[in-house]
């Protein structure tokens, strides 16, 4: 039987959506062996269907989830888990789509009317001639973060079953990426981990263990939804003598100048560790092994986050907590009402109002206040934003409003020219006021 999931994910954010098993003659046997596959199988299967042996073997797939903000951009992806009575189950994980896009609601209707506008200081402008910018493409920034974890502490995690270690190694990484996770509009975009160990007996055996610890590692993260399969990586070095012979270099340890002519003299494979023991009667082995040793296990971590700016709201204001609101979800909800209604012109002056900062929230609202025929305020929302390209639509058809029909030109013009529908509008009826003159 097959066990069929999709995921979006987004850095640390994830939603697991619906399953689907296929096969519903084993659907018993599911349900009474699930605990047997612990955290392997997954408990939400609402939906199961039959896998005949002749026909075309497909299902049409149709889910709803609520909508999020980090959903925008995230990846999706497919948790499969195949089983056979009597086998150990296959997991796996395939992407899908490496980034999901999501239709915009249209900025303008070109159905909605108001009245006419007189050119020499007229009342208001027409909806389809101002334009309203979707701000979910705000800037951004990389932040990277580093942090080491020791594996040889009080807690003795490096000496834990691989399944504990791995838990106790995503705590601890969670915990130092929450304070900056916490800011919003952050997502974790990568984590590259690496893994120091020390000599502990036969090399080929810490190397296989090793590389076998780093394997369960990777594959609980990705199961644990820290990061996008694609953004993360783990390496060990079964045997970090580089950090050993530097620690005993600074170390008051007996004998470290002989213990170093060792370490660089004598290969690893060839008895390093065997003539480090027979050194003074085994006193300076017996030193590194617990003074030296433990400060060399350790886990290092570099996690590359992306902060977007001006994407949500600032300072001490009523929002600024773990549900705070950002432009795009303040323009998205505007957007579920009629360009022009009270409902959308409300929404985004309250938006330019809790987002003072934002080009786009102000440039929108100028467009609300140009369509009320409010040519004061559409000013005021316009001021800081003159130089900014993103403006100039507007600013033309302020300027129109106002009677300076040169100036508007040049704005509608510049803004044409970079490809904005609603400017090409307004010069065209300029033109025929022109000619009607």
């Amino acid at each position: 039987m097959l066990n069929f999931t999709p995921v979006l994910k987004n850095g640390f954010q994830s939603q697991v959506l619906s399953s689907v098993v296929v096969n519903s003659k084993e659907r018993l046997k599911y349900e009474n062996r699930k605990d047997y596959f612990n955290d392997l199988v997954r408990t939400n299967v609402p939906v199961v269907t039959k896998d005949p042996r002749h026909g075309t073997r497909y299902f049409i797939y149709d889910t709803t989830i609520p909508y999020n903000d980090w959903m925008r951009n995230a990846s999706l992806y497919i948790e499969s888990e195949e089983r056979g009575w009597g086998h150990t189950p296959h997991v796996y994980e395939d992407q899908v789509f490496k980034k999901i896009v999501l239709n915009t609601v249209p900025t303008s209707t070109s159905d909605f009317t108001v009245d006419e506008v007189f050119v020499n200081g007229g009342s208001s402008a027409k909806a389809d001639w101002v334009q309203f910018l979707d701000p979910t493409n705000v800037y951004s920034s990389e932040l990277s973060m580093t942090g080491v974890i020791p594996l040889m502490d009080s807690r003795k995690i490096g000496k834990m079953s691989n399944r504990k270690f791995n838990r106790a190694i995503y705590e601890e990484l969670k915990k130092s990426l929450d304070s900056q996770l916490q800011v919003q509009g952050t997502v974790v975009r990568n984590v590259a981990l690496v893994g120091y160990g020390a000599p502990i007996g036969n090399y080929k055996k810490n190397e296989i263990e090793s590389n076998e610890r780093a394997l369960s590692l990777k594959q609980f993260l990705m199961k644990n939804n820290s990061t996008a399969t694609d953004g993360l990586t783990v390496t060990w070095v079964p045997e970090d003598w580089d950090s050993i012979a530097n620690i005993v270099d600074k170390s008051s340890m007996k004998l470290s100048g002989a213990a170093l002519d060792i370490i660089r003299t004598e290969d690893v494979v060839a008895g390093r560790e065997d003539e480090l023991k027979m050194l003074g009667d085994g006193a300076p082995y017996s030193y590194m092994k617990h003074y030296v040793f433990p400060e060399v296990c350790r886990l290092k971590y570099t996690a590359i986050l992306e902060r977007k700016s001006n994407g949500y709201n600032s300072g001490n204001s009523a929002f600024n907590n773990a549900t705070a609101v950002s432009v795009s979800q303040m323009y998205a909800s505007a957007n579920n009402f009629k360009v022009g209604s009270s409902e959308f012109n409300d929404i985004m002056d309250l938006s330019a109002r809790l987002f003072p900062d934002n080009a786009e929230a102000n440039i929108d609202a100028a467009g609300v206040a140009l369509i009320r025929g409010n040519i004061a305020q559409a000013q005021n929302y316009l001021s800081r934003w003159e130089t900014d390209t993103r403006a100039y639509n507007n600013l033309g058809v302020m300027y129109m409003l106002q009677g300076d029909l040169s100036k508007a030109e040049v704005y509608l013009k510049m803004a044409a020219a970079a490809g904005v529908q609603q400017a090409r509008k307004v010069l065209d009826y300029l033109s025929n006021v022109k000619k009607l003159k």
